[in-house]
């Protein structure tokens, strides 16, 4: 993560007792936020895979369930009112100290207006966050339709926009998928000659 965030983020998990993990990169999650259980703390795991910006955001995102569970237990929604009320809370002093570049900081004030389960559910700003990663791959979004691509292990032909999502079939099942248009693929599969 940035270093300026470091000591908030470092203070907040002093002051909570959390167990914080970075974790090995996940398919199915960017981070994860568990409650005291058997004696064990508060715990919050974010994959280590993240450029440092997605990384503090999931940080972040987890740190507000955190707190949502401090003031609620289990008796509101995961990601209701009050996590989103928690949200802004702990990413104000973040967005106040310019630790984000200005595209990350506009991108994110906007997602903050209605903030969702993931980051990666608000194509403008998971597209922003994707500029910062190391290896910017292709998206299904910037294949042409009809194009076989790879994604998650399965052959996809991209078809009709949509949404936010590009309806493609699996190549071997012929079943149709609603596939975000910011997923990255693996790679694009070139037809034999």
């Amino acid at each position: 993560m940035p270093a300026e965030a470091i000591p908030m983020v470092v203070e907040f998990i002093v002051q909570h007792k959390v167990h914080f993990t970075v974790s090995k990169k996940r398919k199915t999650k960017l981070g994860d936020y568990r409650p005291p259980h058997d004696g064990k703390p508060h715990r919050i795991s974010v994959n280590g895979d993240l450029n440092q910006y997605a990384f503090l955001i999931t940080t972040l995102h987890e740190m507000a369930h955190l707190l949502t569970f401090i003031g609620h237990k289990n008796r509101v929604k995961p990601h209701g009112i009050e996590w989103k009320s928690a949200f802004k809370l702990v990413s104000q002093p973040l967005i106040t100290e310019n630790i984000f570049p200005a595209d990350i900081e506009l991108a994110l004030n906007n997602y903050l207006q209605n903030a969702r389960a993931s980051s990666c559910a608000d194509p403008r700003l998971y597209r922003v966050l994707s500029r910062y990663n190391e290896n910017n791959q292709l998206r299904v979004e910037d294949l042409k339709i009809g194009t076989k691509f790879k994604l998650n292990g399965k052959i996809f032909v991209k078809g009709k926009k949509l949404r936010t999502r590009f309806e493609c079939e699996e190549v071997y099942s012929r079943r149709k998928y609603r596939v975000l248009g910011v997923a990255q693929i693996e790679h694009i599969i070139e037809e034999k000659k």
